[in-house]
C-alpha cells in the first residue's frame, strides 16, 4: 500500500506519513485505478477481486491515521478537508505552555513561558505580546496557555500607581 497525500488544494501542505505528495488533481490521480472507494469511515478492509486496483480515499485526518496501519488491498489517498489541514497545522506549530506552576494574578514572565510542537494553546509567535499580563486563573505546569486565561492588557505598573493618584 503506497499512502499518497493530494496536494492540490493546498500545495504548502506536508504529512510525514506519507510516500508520495503530489499537486496532480483528485481526478487525474483516480485515473490511475480501477476504482477509488470513499474511506473516512471504513472499518474493515473490502475484499476485491483479483487484479482490481483500488485506491481508499478519505479526507478526515483521525481516518488517515487509522487506514494507514490497516491491511488495505489498495492505495491510501489523503485529500485533507479544511478541519484536517487545521489539524495538521497544529500538529506542527509551537505553543505556549506554562514552564512551571504559575498563581492567579501573576504577572507573566520569560520564566512562565515553556514551547511545546502541538497543542492547543497559542502560536509562539505570541511569546512576546502576553510578556506582563496578569494570569487571571491558577495554572499548572505544562497548561496551554490561550488569551482567555490572562488579562487584556499589559500590566505597568508605573502608568497604574499614576492613574491612581
Amino acid at each position: 500500500m503506497r499512502r499518497i497525500l493530494l496536494t492540490a488544494d493546498a500545495p504548502e501542505l506536508t504529512v510525514e506519513t506519507v510516500d508520495e505528495a503530489t499537486r496532480a488533481p483528485l481526478a487525474e490521480v483516480a485515473a490511475r485505478y480501477h476504482v477509488v472507494i470513499p474511506a473516512d469511515h471504513l472499518t474493515e478492509p473490502p475484499m476485491l477481486s483479483e487484479g482490481i486496483r483500488a485506491a481508499f480515499l478519505c479526507k478526515d485526518l483521525d481516518a488517515f491515521d487509522r487506514l494507514r496501519r490497516m491491511a488495505l488491498p489498495g492505495d491510501l489517498l489523503f485529500k485533507p478537508s479544511p478541519v484536517a489541514r487545521l489539524d495538521l497545522l497544529r500538529r506542527g506549530r509551537r505553543t505556549l505552555v506554562a514552564a512551571r506552576p504559575i498563581t492567579a494574578g501573576s504577572l507573566l514572565e520569560q520564566a512562565d513561558l515553556a514551547e511545546v510542537i502541538g497543542g492547543t494553546g497559542l502560536g509562539a509567535d505570541h511569546r512576546l505580546s502576553i510578556l506582563g499580563r496578569r494570569t487571571l486563573y491558577a495554572l499548572a505546569e505544562g497548561t496551554a496557555i490561550d488569551f482567555g486565561m490572562i488579562s487584556e492588557d499589559p500590566v505597568d505598573a508605573g502608568s497604574a500607581e499614576e492613574n491612581r493618584s
